[in-house]
């Protein structure tokens, strides 16, 4: 279940490659000293230790220079109701709407993240909003409510018709 208490600061999983953007988000983070980023490897935490820092952010930072087909950070943010600041690269741009479920910014641009994330933290409410929209579209695209009955029911229905 969401936790209730208010969420601060960004969250960064990945390791420290180049692919992972994460020389771009040091870079922002001296453009704007007041950001304030977790890294953590994936190897550091298990599933539910993760899912709890998930829980814990404000958003995640997913400064990616590479087109990964479905970034698994970006699954899991959503799942917990936590807004992305993505590089407008491949499946990310393609998932989040700007404004509404996250933020894009220019691949390898540090001053266009560096800009997100204040804008992030000077917003938290409507960080929050798009908290609660990731979520509902992590339900609507990556959680299937289909049943037997909903499937099979529906097809004999229409045969008799």
């Amino acid at each position: 279940m969401k936790s209730k208490a208010a969420r601060s600061g960004g969250v960064f999983i990945s390791d420290l490659s180049a692919e992972s953007g994460a020389v771009t988000l040091i870079e922002a983070l001296e453009l704007y000293p007041g950001g304030h980023i977790e890294f953590v490897s994936r190897s550091q935490l298990n599933g539910d230790a993760l899912q709890e820092r998930l829980q814990r952010a404000a958003y995640l930072v997913l400064p990616a220079l590479s087109d990964e087909p479905m970034p698994r950070p970006l699954i899991e943010a959503f799942a917990n109701g936590v807004p992305v600041i993505a590089s407008r690269v491949g499946s990310a741009a393609e998932l989040i709407e700007p404004g509404r479920n996250g933020l894009l910014f220019e691949p390898g641009s540090a001053r266009d993240l560096a800009r997100r994330l204040a804008w992030a933290d000077a917003f938290p409410e409507k960080m929050r909003q798009m908290g609660e929209c990731a979520r509902a579209d992590y339900q609507a695209r990556f959680i299937a409510k289909w049943s037997y009955q909903t499937l099979f029911g529906e097809r004999r229905r229409s045969a008799r018709i």
